[in-house]
C-alpha cells in the first residue's frame, strides 16, 4: 500500500492536469492519475512516460461502476472539464479522500459552493492552471 499518495483526476486533456502531474513527479511524489477514457490515458503515457493511470470507469463495466483505490490518498485533485464530469469526479474522490480534495477551475462561473457541497474542501481559480503553490 502507498503510504503518501497523491490522487489527481485529469478531466479532460488537461494541460494544467499533465503539467501538475510532471510537477509532482520531478517532486519525488507517489501520484495515482485518474482518466475517463483511453485517449486521456493515451496521451498521458505519452506525454509523461510510465505513470499509474486508472480508468475512472474500467471499459468492461457497463453499468458504469467506478474503480477502487486500494491505498491510502492524502490529497486529491480535480482539473475540471465541465461541470457534470466535475461533479462525478468529486463525489466519487471525495469517497476516498475526504480530507483534502481541491478542484481546479478556469470558469468565471460561480460554483464554487456546488463544489463544496459536493465534498471539495478548496475550489482554486487559476486562469493558467498552474497551482503548484499549493504543494
Amino acid at each position: 500500500m502507498v503510504e503518501d499518495a497523491v490522487m489527481l483526476v485529469s478531466t479532460g486533456q488537461s494541460s494544467a492536469g499533465m503539467e501538475f502531474v510532471r510537477l509532482l513527479l520531478k517532486r519525488g511524489m507517489d501520484v495515482i492519475v485518474l482518466v475517463h477514457n483511453a485517449e486521456e490515458e493515451r496521451q498521458l503515457t505519452n506525454l509523461i512516460g510510465k505513470i499509474s493511470v486508472y480508468r475512472l470507469y474500467p471499459s468492461g463495466s457497463a453499468d458504469k461502476t467506478p474503480i477502487t483505490i486500494d491505498c491510502a490518498v492524502k490529497h486529491a485533485f480535480v482539473f475540471e472539464r465541465n461541470l457534470p464530469e466535475c461533479c462525478q469526479d468529486i463525489q466519487l474522490c471525495h469517497s476516498w479522500c475526504p480530507q483534502r480534495l481541491y478542484v481546479v477551475t478556469s470558469s468565471l462561473n460561480p460554483v464554487q459552493l456546488v463544489y463544496r457541497g459536493l465534498g471539495a474542501s478548496y475550489v482554486i481559480h487559476s486562469r493558467s492552471g498552474d497551482i503548484s503553490f499549493v504543494l
